[in-house]
């Protein structure tokens, strides 16, 4: 070691000045890129911080939209269910319709059906009314046209055997 500080002895004060001059500007230069170094870091820090929160954002959103996307499926199947029970019932009672529909109309023919026999029975019992008067007023212009006649005398009853008691 002593033989490098007799050669740093050995220069000149104008070696030393040149040195120290580039010696200065090196730092300066050295100075210069640890502060942009510094500034770049910093820059990229923050980049990562903001990364970092975007990331984080999206996670919670993402989270977010994934619990809307199951609540509106659940809604979905729940609504999908209601309806294939509200059109299951509407068939039902589109069947029951249809059915009551058919019940009437045969009601209907066999009202009818039973006014048409009931439209004959009635003429049929009129005609038999106005026979039965007929009859009776003959009975009766009968009667009243003849005199009183006897009473027939009672027959006899026959027993079983044919013959009069």
């Amino acid at each position: 070691m002593a033989a490098k500080k007799k050669a740093a002895a050995r220069r000149s004060p104008a070696a030393r000045r040149s040195r120290s001059a580039s010696g200065s500007s090196q730092i300066q230069q050295l100075r210069a890129t640890v502060k942009q170094l510094r500034k770049r870091i910093e820059e990229e820090a923050r980049a990562r911080r903001l990364d970092s929160r975007l990331i984080a954002e999206a996670r919670r959103a993402r989270d977010q939209l994934t619990k809307q996307v199951t609540a509106l499926r659940d809604q979905g199947k729940k609504l999908a269910e209601q309806l294939r029970g509200i059109l299951t019932d509407s068939k039902k009672r589109e069947k029951a319709r249809q059915d009551a529909l058919a019940v009437v109309a045969e009601l209907r023919e066999e009202l009818a059906r039973r006014t048409e026999e009931l439209r004959q029975k009635t003429l049929e019992l009129k005609d038999l009314a106005r026979e039965s008067a007929d009859r009776a007023r003959e009975i009766i212009q009968r009667d009243v046209s003849s005199p009183p006649s006897q009473p027939e005398p009672p027959k006899p009853a026959e027993d079983e055997s044919g013959t009069a008691a």
